[in-house]
């Protein structure tokens, strides 16, 4: 696989062909070099997937093998660890330098604005993500907790030269102890009125471009990198805030302690 990829055309397809800006609606089912398949993305409708084919945040080499199917076409695409999940692998799930194959099926380009019907009522989710900084090794993390409590933490470590798109990434999953949803819903949606002072208004808040795949939000004046803090309640956004990464009293939060013990476990790996 010199380019990294190889593809295995099971049916063309009829349908009007994938390009490399266009949006598209697929059904993918991921296996291990040895036919294990296994579950990357949980919580997905039925295995599909709304992909732009553009993405940094998506698998790269997938991507790549999607660019020129027909609607109504099948491939199989194995790609190489480098364009899949690297050295690093997924926890449970990945193993390191693992070969993924990819059995994909393209339903049919659509819209940016396109979207999957919710498999799940989101009566509460909180998402909280740092965008890292590669220059100083800072890593990329997106921590996001729904419903009763069942969480993911996503990890992803720079490599010094390279981009943002080929950064070695780890996922953790849990689930909160009985009643922590409720207090730590509350907690961060209170935040902001408790604490206004604390809070990083949108018009100090910058997109510093200067890495690739960066747009890594700071507070205008200071520079400092910022967190970003987003609460949805019955599918409604409620909430959505930037406090600075070195706040240390967002740090004393209940849940920004589970996070840090989390990143401090991911280090050690």
């Amino acid at each position: 696989m010199k380019s990294g990829i190889a593809i295995e055309e099971i049916e063309k397809g009829e349908g009007q062909e994938a390009q490399k800006n266009d949006y598209v609606l697929v059904e993918c089912l991921f296996f291990l070099n040895q036919g294990e398949q296994v579950e990357v993305f949980p919580n997905y409708n039925n295995n599909q997937y709304v992909i732009y084919l553009k993405s940094r945040s998506f698998i790269p080499g997938l991507l790549h093998g999607i660019n020129g199917m027909h609607e109504g076409g099948t491939r199989n695409i194995k790609i190489s660890p480098h364009l899949a999940f690297g050295e690093r692998g997924i926890l449970n799930k990945i193993p390191p330098n693992a070969l993924l194959i990819c059995k994909v099926k393209l339903f049919k380009i659509v819209d940016e604005s396109f979207s999957l019907p919710s498999q799940f009522n989101r009566s509460r989710q909180v998402v909280i993500s740092h965008r890292g900084e590669a220059l100083n090794r800072k890593h990329r993390w997106t921590f996001g907790i729904i419903n009763d409590g069942k969480y993911g933490l996503t990890v992803n470590h720079p490599i010094p030269g390279m981009t943002w798109r080929h950064t070695r990434n780890r996922r953790t999953e849990g689930t909160l102890v009985k009643d922590g949803m409720e207090n730590i819903f509350i907690e961060l949606r209170d935040f902001p009125n408790l604490y206004s002072s604390e809070i990083v208004e949108y018009k100090n808040v910058w997109a510093d471009m200067s890495e690739k795949a960066g747009n890594t939000p700071r507070e205008r004046k200071s520079n400092i990198l910022c967190l970003n803090v987003v609460l949805h309640e019955n599918e409604k956004l409620i909430s959505s805030y930037y406090v600075t990464e070195n706040n240390k009293v967002f740090a004393n939060l209940s849940l920004c302690k589970h996070i840090a013990e989390l990143l401090s476990k991911d280090e050690m790996k």
